[in-house]
Formats: structure tokens, C-alpha cells, sequence
């Protein structure tokens, strides 16, 4: 049973390099999967520190999921201040061109239900540290399956955005244009 946990934790650089190979040619979404990628193989990069830290392990992942709201929220910003560095083209037609989908939101939505379960667990675990409560049920019956269920959704999501990431380009560029604005101006 543990190897499905095992699976869940490490299917998210497959996904994302699925993601990568079906939706390369979308200036948006290769931005967007590659910074994802980045922050992935940080965390599974940290994970053999993390988990090691049994009672404050669960902070720590809240704290990872949090980072991964990066992607979404600033990557605007790190495509103008790229842009700005190195005056390479790719920046500004990421810059140009992006906004918020429907798939993101969703990964908004699993992020924070994951930072929630994360924080409550360790809330949890610190109040049977101390003595507080008896058991730590949270943790013990439902924390790891929700965060495999909430790994699976996630992971779905980022193919429904590498695979939805060209029709969202083409539906861009017609409502531009049938508004009388360029993408690329």
C-alpha cells in the first residue's frame, strides 16, 4: 500500500515533462510547467531532510506548498524581470500572453486544501506531543490519503493544462484580434 504513496510523490516530474512534450510549441504554458518543474525537484530534493523531522514535517510541507503557489502568482513578474535582464523574446511572449486558466485555479484550490491538511496535521501532532490529546487521528486515519487523492488531482490538472495549453492560445489570439489589439503589441 505505501508504494502508491511512493508513486503519488514522484509522478509530478513525469507529469510535468508530459506536459512539457505535449504543449512545448505554448510559449505560456512551457513557461509555466518548466518554473513548476523547478519547484518540484526542489521539494523532492528536500524531502529526505524533511521527513526526518517527524513533529515539524508537516510544516515544513505546508511551507512547500505554499512555494508552489510561485509558479501562479509571480511568474508574470519573473517573466518581466527576465525580460528585462536579458531582453530574450521568449519573456515578453510569455509576458504578452498570459493570464489565469481554469486549470490554475483549480492547482490554487489543491494547494490550499493541501497547506490546510498539512497544517492541521501538525497542529495535530503537536497537541499529542504535548500531551493535549490522546490520539492524533487526523494523521493517523485521513492526512495521507487526502494529500494521495489531492497528488492525483493535481497531477491531472497539470495535463488538462499542457493539453488545453494550445486551444487557450488560439482562443487568445482570436479575441485579440476580433478587438482590434495584437498579442505581440
Amino acid at each position: 500500500m505505501y508504494d502508491i504513496y511512493t508513486i503519488a510523490d514522484h509522478a509530478h516530474p513525469v507529469i510535468i515533462a508530459l506536459g512539457l512534450f505535449l504543449s512545448w510549441k505554448v510559449p505560456t504554458a512551457r513557461w509555466f510547467l518548466i518554473t513548476y518543474f523547478i519547484v518540484i525537484v526542489l521539494n523532492l530534493a528536500m524531502f529526505p531532510i524533511t521527513i526526518n523531522w517527524n513533529t515539524h514535517y508537516y510544516l515544513a510541507e505546508a511551507l512547500f506548498a505554499v512555494v508552489f503557489l510561485i509558479p501562479i502568482i509571480y511568474r508574470k513578474g519573473l517573466a518581466q524581470l527576465l525580460y528585462d535582464k536579458s531582453g530574450n523574446e521568449f519573456y515578453l511572449k510569455v509576458l504578452k500572453r498570459q493570464s489565469l486558466s481554469q486549470q490554475e485555479c483549480v492547482i490554487i484550490l489543491i494547494v490550499t486544501i493541501s497547506i490546510l491538511t498539512n497544517l492541521v496535521t501538525w497542529f495535530e501532532v503537536l497537541a499529542y506531543k504535548y500531551y493535549l490529546i490522546e490520539n492524533a487521528y487526523f494523521k493517523l486515519y485521513f492526512r495521507n490519503n487526502v494529500i494521495l487523492v489531492l497528488q492525483f488531482v493535481l497531477c491531472a490538472s497539470f495535463l488538462a493544462y499542457a493539453i488545453k495549453a494550445k486551444s487557450r492560445e488560439i482562443n487568445m489570439e482570436s479575441n485579440s484580434t476580433s478587438t482590434g489589439h495584437s498579442i505581440d503589441n
